[in-house]
Formats: C-alpha cells, sequence, structure tokens
C-alpha cells in the first residue's frame, strides 16, 4: 500500500468516515433487520451464557436433530466479545451493543481503504477515482449506518475487497497475492455462503486468461480457509459442513415464503442505495458496453460481481441487504467507468457544469439522508422495553400481542427465561382469566401490552381481570419506524406500555 502522509487523499476521507461511523454507532441503537439481530446477538450472547435462544446446538434439540439454517462463524465471534464483558464489563445489555456498534464501525472503515486501493489498481492513473471513491464509501448513502450494525452482509465485505484488491493489482499475479486473495475470499464466504458465487463467477475469467495455475491456486487456499472458518462443525456435529447443508436445503425449500420481487428489484434497490443522481451514472459506468480502454484484470471484478447479482436476482428470495457484500466493488467499477463514459461522449465533455450540477445534488441529498438515519433508533419501542426490565432487575415476563406479533429482543433484558405470549391480534383471543391462569408455572413479574389502535381496549381487559396491575410507562416507536411502516406495512411499529403485576397474579 502507498504511504500514508497527512496530505494523502485518502487521510481526509477516512477521518470523515470514522467520524460518521463513531457518531451512527452511538446513536443509532436498536437493529435494523430481525436477522442481525436474532440470528447474531441473542445466539451469540445466549451460548456466552450458557444457554441456546435458537436451539441450534443438537444437544438441545427435540428429537432427531437437525442442522437449522445459520452459519455459526459469525455469531461464534459475537460469543468471544460477550464472553469479554463477562470479564471487563460492561454489564449492562445496552452499553455492551455500544460497544460492539463502535467496533463494527472501526471495523467498517476498512471498506473505505479498500475501495480505494481497488480502484486506484483498477486505474493507477486516475488516482482522483480513488478518492471520489472512498468519499462514497466514507459518507455517501447509508453507509455510516449500516456499517456500525449486526449485518452480515456488511462485515464479510472487507475480506472480499481485500481478495478483489489482490486480484486487480497487477496483470500476472504473485503467488502471494493470490494466496492472500484466497484468505479474503475463503473468510468472506466463511461468514456468508454466498460469497462463494464470487469463486464461481472467477473461474470462466482466469480460464480465458489461460491461467488454471492461478485458479487452483486461488481455489484451494479459499476452499483451505473456508473449511477453517467452518470448523465448528465438526466440534458441534462430528462431521464437516453440516450447517452449509443445512441452509442450502432450507433456503430451497423454503425461499418462496420469504419477500419476493420482479427480477429488476435489486436493479431499483441499487438506484436507491447509491443515492440519486449518482447512482444512475455508476450503475451505467459499471455496465454499460465497450470497454476497450479497461486492463484485463478489469474482468476479474466486473465479472463475479455481475454473477453475484445475476444469481440474486434470479432468486426468488430477495432482500436488500443480500446484494451489499459487492456494492463497494460495484461503487469502484461504477465510478472508474463512468469517468471513461464521460471522456468518450461528446454530450457530456460539452456540458461539465451539468455533470458538476448532478454531483452537488447528490450530496446535498445525501447530507440530509446522514442527518436522518445516523441518529436513528431502529426499533426503538421493542428494544428500550427490555432494557427498562434490565434496569428493573426483572426476571421473568409475559407479553400481550395486541395489534403487532414482533418478537421483543430478549438480549436486552438481561435474562433467558422463556415467556409466556398471549397473542390478541386476530380479536377472538381467550378470555384472561383462562390466559392468566397458565401463567403461574412462571409467575412474570411484568405485562408488556404491544400494539396500536387496540392497545388502551386489551390493557382494560386485564386490568379487569388483573385490578393489581400497576402501571409503570409506555414507550413509543420512534418516528422514523412508523414513517417507515406507512411506507411498506412489514416494518411493523408499536407502543409497549409495561405494568408490574405485584401481587395481582393469584397463584396457589
Amino acid at each position: 500500500m502507498t504511504r500514508f502522509g497527512f496530505s494523502h487523499p485518502l487521510i481526509l476521507p477516512l477521518v470523515v468516515g470514522l467520524v460518521l461511523r463513531l457518531a451512527a454507532a452511538w446513536w443509532s441503537t436498536g437493529y435494523l433487520m430481525h436477522d442481525d439481530h436474532f440470528l447474531v446477538i441473542e445466539v451469540g450472547a445466549s451460548w456466552s451464557d450458557g444457554e441456546d435462544y435458537n436451539n441450534w446446538l443438537p444437544w438441545n434439540q427435540t428429537g432427531s436433530p437437525e442442522p437449522k439454517p445459520g452459519n455459526f462463524a459469525y455469531p461464534s465471534l459475537q460469543m468471544l466479545l460477550f464472553d469479554l464483558f463477562d470479564w471487563t464489563g460492561p454489564d449492562r445489555p445496552a452499553d455492551q451493543m455500544t460497544v460492539i456498534r463502535l467496533l463494527h464501525g472501526l471495523y467498517g472503515c476498512l471498506i473505505i481503504l479498500l475501495g480505494y486501493h481497488l480502484t486506484l489498481s483498477l486505474a493507477p492513473d486516475r488516482k482522483s477515482l480513488a478518492t471520489t471513491t472512498a468519499w462514497l464509501l466514507a459518507a455517501g448513502g447509508f453507509w455510516p449506518l449500516i456499517s456500525v450494525h449486526q449485518l452480515v452482509e456488511v462485515v464479510c465485505i472487507p475480506p472480499l475487497l481485500l481478495c478483489f484488491w489482490l486480484l486487480a493489482k497487477r496483470d500476472r499475479l504473485g503467488w502471494w497475492d493470490v494466496v492472500l486473495a484466497g484468505v479474503g475470499l475463503g473468510i468472506a464466504t466463511g461468514l456468508r455462503f454466498q460469497c462463494g458465487l464470487i469463486g464461481l463467477g472467477l473461474i470462466p475469467v482466469f480460464l480465458s486468461e489461460r491461467n488454471p495455475r492461478t485458479l487452483l491456486g486461488l481455489g484451494l487456499t479459499a476452499l483451505g480457509t473456508f473449511a477453517l472458518m467452518q470448523s465448528p462443525d465438526l466440534f458441534v456435529w462430528g462431521e464437516p459442513f453440516v450447517q452449509l447443508r443445512g441452509y442450502i436445503a432450507y433456503n430451497a425449500e423454503h425461499a418462496g415464503e420469504y419477500p419476493s420481487g420482479p427480477w429488476y428489484q435489486y436493479g431499483l434497490t441499487l438506484l436507491g442505495l447509491l443515492v440519486p443522481p449518482v447512482s444512475l451514472m455508476l450503475l451505467w459506468g459499471a455496465f454499460h458496453p465497450g470497454r476497450s480502454r479497461v486492463p484485463a484484470r478489469w474482468w476479474r471484478v466486473a465479472i463475479p460481481v455481475l454473477v453475484f447479482l445475476l444469481f440474486h436476482s434470479l432468486f426468488s428470495n430477495k432482500q436488500e441487504r443480500f446484494i451489499l457484500p459487492v456494492v463497494p466493488a460495484l461503487i469502484a467499477l461504477g465510478v472508474i467507468g463512468w469517468d471513461l463514459w464521460r471522456h468518450r461522449s461528446r454530450w457530456w465533455q460539452r456540458r461539465p457544469r451539468l455533470e458538476s450540477a448532478l454531483w452537488g445534488l447528490f450530496w446535498t441529498v445525501n447530507a440530509a439522508l446522514l442527518a436522518v438515519s445516523i441518529p436513528y433508533e431502529a426499533k426503538r419501542a421493542r428494544v428500550h422495553a427490555m432494557d427498562f426490565l434490565w434496569q428493573q432487575g426483572a426476571r421473568s415476563f409475559a407479553m400481550v400481542q395486541v395489534d403487532s406479533g414482533a418478537m421483543p429482543p430478549q438480549f436486552y433484558s438481561g435474562t433467558w427465561t422463556s415467556y409466556p405470549v398471549d397473542n390478541r391480534q386476530d380479536r377472538a383471543g381467550r378470555p384472561v382469566a383462562d390466559v392468566v391462569s397458565g401463567w403461574c408455572a412462571i409467575e412474570p413479574e411484568y405485562i408488556l401490552f404491544q400494539g396500536r389502535a387496540h392497545l388502551a381496549e386489551s390493557v382494560q381487559e386485564y386490568k379487569t381481570a388483573l385490578p393489581g396491575l400497576r402501571y409503570l410507562t409506555t414507550i413509543q416507536s420512534s418516528r422514523i419506524d412508523r414513517w417507515l411502516e406507512r411506507i411498506n406495512p412489514i416494518n411493523s411499529s408499536e407502543r409497549i406500555m409495561i405494568y408490574a403485576v405485584d401481587d395481582a397474579l393469584d397463584c396457589p
């Protein structure tokens, strides 16, 4: 890598990117999506506490044990962090998550660094383009926000970018470059199975270069690293790659049960994620025909990225975060490709002020997005309700789901005790007296009422049956959560009212 000094063009975007990520880590609490909390934090934290929240481990499953559709690698790393917290603190789960977000923010700065060097390798005579890529990754769109949350699709990006950068450094690769690129690809695939598509995309590239030795070295190194990343399967199941086989089988069978959409959905996602109008310029630059001026090693990045996007566009399960692993590399390709296009296009050569105006509009819109996204308290009501229980020293609680069936992020409560749920969403639930009669085995200390329009009605039913209930607090969802729900009702938001049971529950 290039030696750094205070005048290095990468210094300023790195500093700005770090500041934005630390700000997001401090203010953007909660979790963005279900999986980045319940399949990462709840898993790792429960393992650290000697529990198994999702019953992923075979000895905690009833009947014939079967692998759950999960990957042990990333939750295991989180478990080690929670083990460290047991020694050093902090003790409060919400504070632990602040530390984890800060660590993710620091780690996320590698995306800026490696994106810069990838662009520089593909266009060594245009150093300003590398700086543009660095700025886009440092402060563009939602990168500061998503870099600090527990999205495995973001965590796998630095090793994947390392692989791309090493493969793009020179036309004739040295063995050290090949080995390190294989290690990066293996780590990325070990964290996120779908990154293996990058390896498949590299096969035709190196075959077309008539370079089977490089392909063999890269493949063996990547497979060896991936096997090492999946080695926990040997200790848990007694055989290799059990979780991978379970993951593939589950998705093949249940993919249609998840959000779907047209084949071009991810194109629309990229237009929004990369922020218009520059997103249009970047996508055109990355994919427009005519590549006479790009080096041959361009295709070592472009073809795998295209294979990755095509696979996800054709697969029925379409969730926005799935394509995140290749987006930084796509940005690098787009920046270079757009620069090539505008120098070839007489239309754009005659309109330099228009291009400047489009970039100005982009950064204006982008600044507004940063102002909204960095302080975003995701799933605020659910997280703050569980944190409130931790502050009360609660050992047990019950949940009454009125208009929302969202799972509470139990990690923040500090207890893994199973909680009873009264589902009253269909407005035809059992009489309250019959419901609470089955709670004596647990004797919940608190009852959480979760809902919106019919919340007061259900609370009144419980207060009639249990007149000793004592009101404590009401926690509202964030304004952005409510706005997202109006855009797409699948993003449910709710109020949560918390009552202390005290002696209201008459148990023998």
